[in-house]
């Protein structure tokens, strides 16, 4: 059966619902890194790290070449920083609705 491009979404969605593997993003945003640099900017195992990579190279999320005896990531496309940037603002304004929401529940608490 042909999958759908929602089960595409979804493939990709997962591959990036995982909080190490969206740190990891978040580095290579600033550039390319081996795995050691990204074990020791995320505090996780050089092992971890390279699950990590596996699957989000898997996804087309990241990309890699040997550079020497390293091997180099980098975000394999630049919309997968938007893609978490539009993330983190729709975070923040939901957090800017529930701090109004809390307020006018103080509100309401202190003018009965």
């Amino acid at each position: 059966m042909p999958r759908s491009i929602f089960d595409l979404q979804a493939a990709l969605c997962k591959a990036m619902s995982n909080a190490s593997r969206l740190k990891i993003v978040h580095l290579l945003r600033e550039g390319p890194h081996c795995v050691g640099e990204i074990a020791q900017a995320c505090a996780l195992t050089s092992a971890k790290v390279s699950q990590h990579l596996s699957i989000l190279r898997a996804h087309g999320i990241v990309t890699s070449e040997r550079h020497g005896s390293e091997i180099v990531y980098r975000l394999a496309n630049p919309k997968i920083a938007q893609v978490c940037d539009s993330m983190r603002e729709v975070l923040s304004e939901q957090a800017a609705v529930n701090a109004e929401i809390i307020q006018l529940i103080h509100a309401s608490e202190h003018s009965l």
